[in-house]
């Protein structure tokens, strides 16, 4: 495991969803199985009157659970007894954080100032980066994860076939989310996954000529990071391909209700850049270095 200085790293705590969380604190005395991390296993829980136990015999009070969680999509962690929502605040960036699980029992996405940093219409967080990498037709050398977030794409692309993979995150504090969350344990644990906190404009700035085999561009919507978008950043993706280097490129539909096709833009700027056969796949564009 590759990780830059300062990262967080992943520990096993249990994390509930709200759902659950409503379960124990109605739950009778007894015994009851549950999930604790979010839908991945399920373990028995000893209940209480007022608390229960989990399998490492630490107990928690109902009342502290029930204050940490307004809704069934919420994760909760329990960590030293004490429970309290995955969520943070960045003064600095003005931004919150916010784990959030739109289907029980199925991989959460985070939730950045009201947005989701998935598609969750249909289909779970964990499916939605599934879909996107199937599209990809060749899978070894290295690849370029540009954008990391909870980092479903980088353990799904290390599975693929990648004998290693590059995973750049500009925001430190989607990171601090990713360590907390139960389906991120890979991002971290994998030997052949490197983790960079770094904005992807400078690493690929600074990045050797014809590193990569494939990038995998899964940045937020172009009204929310329009800087992801430039032709500037499509002529660095170039130079670090090596030669017939694929580029799969979200672009998704953000102006669809307004009739803009923003494909069309990423399309005409890739091929500007020096790339050919683009075409239109599953929610972007795939493009192959001339």
């Amino acid at each position: 495991m590759s990780l830059s200085a300062n990262l967080p790293s992943w520990q096993r705590i249990p994390v509930l969803s709200g759902g659950t969380a409503q379960r124990l604190v109605e739950a009778e005395s007894g015994t009851l199985t549950v999930s604790l991390d979010l839908g991945r296993t399920e373990a028995t829980v000893s209940v209480e009157e007022g608390s229960f136990i989990l399998p490492n015999g630490r107990r928690v009070r109902k009342a502290d659970l029930l204050g940490a969680f307004s809704e069934p999509q919420d994760c909760i962690e329990i960590r030293d007894g004490t429970c309290r929502k995955v969520y943070l605040y960045s003064e600095s960036a003005r931004k919150y954080y916010k784990l959030y699980q739109p289907f029980e029992g199925r991989a959460p996405t985070i939730i950045i100032n009201s947005v989701t940093m998935h598609a969750i219409v249909g289909k779970d967080p964990w499916q939605d980066e599934a879909d996107k990498v199937a599209v990809l037709p060749r899978r070894r050398g290295e690849c370029l994860d540009t954008c990391c977030g909870l980092g479903y794409s980088a353990q799904m692309l290390a599975d693929a076939g990648f004998s290693r993979v590059t995973t750049c995150e500009a925001d430190l504090n989607v990171l601090r989310i990713a360590a907390a969350n139960p389906w991120s344990e890979g991002l971290f644990a994998r030997a052949n996954i490197t983790i960079l906190n770094v904005d992807v404009r400078d690493f690929a700035a600074d990045c050797p000529d014809g590193r990569f085999s494939c990038i995998f561009h899964d940045p937020p919507t172009v009204l929310q990071a329009g800087e992801l978008y430039s032709a500037e950043l499509y002529r660095a993706f170039a130079r670090i391909l090596t030669g017939r280097g694929v580029i799969y490129h979200y672009v998704g539909s953000p102006g669809a209700r307004i009739g803009r096709d923003y494909a069309r833009g990423v399309i005409r700027r890739l091929q500007a850049a020096g790339f050919a056969d683009v075409r239109r796949v599953t929610a972007g564009v795939l493009a192959v270095r001339q």
